[in-house]
């Protein structure tokens, strides 16, 4: 299967406990990264928790995971470096399947961007 959308960029994903520069727990994923702040902001007022600031699609053999359980995000979640270990990291929210049984079967990662050493390219 594949993204719905050529991909832009690639990510290594890290789980919570592995950070750079150690090697990533998956590494070179091909994805298209789109930023999307505002749309990311209309969560709700006062709740912070589910917000983002970037859509990730990936192919749906990625193994990227959330923290989330049951209304509840966690703090064991993966982090994204985009577009490798030295990039932008980001912060998995949420991840959920799309387009289940179609060609375009794929993983859509909600991020939330992390401090960014600047300058930066890679936003």
């Amino acid at each position: 299967m594949s993204i719905p959308v050529p991909a832009n960029t690639t990510c290594d994903v890290y789980r919570s406990g592995n950070a750079p520069p150690a090697a990533p727990d998956v590494a070179a994923v091909p994805c298209r990264l789109d930023p999307n702040y505002q749309r990311g902001l209309e969560k709700g007022e006062g709740d912070s928790a589910g917000r983002y600031s970037a859509v990730l699609l990936v192919d749906v053999g990625t193994d990227v995971r959330d923290a989330y359980s049951g209304g509840t995000y966690g703090f064991t979640q993966d982090r994204v470096y985009v577009p490798d270990k030295n990039g932008t990291p980001y912060n998995v929210q949420f991840v959920e399947r799309r387009g289940r049984g179609t060609p375009h079967d794929h993983l859509r990662v909600y991020l939330l961007r992390v401090t960014v050493t600047w300058p930066s390219t890679e936003l």
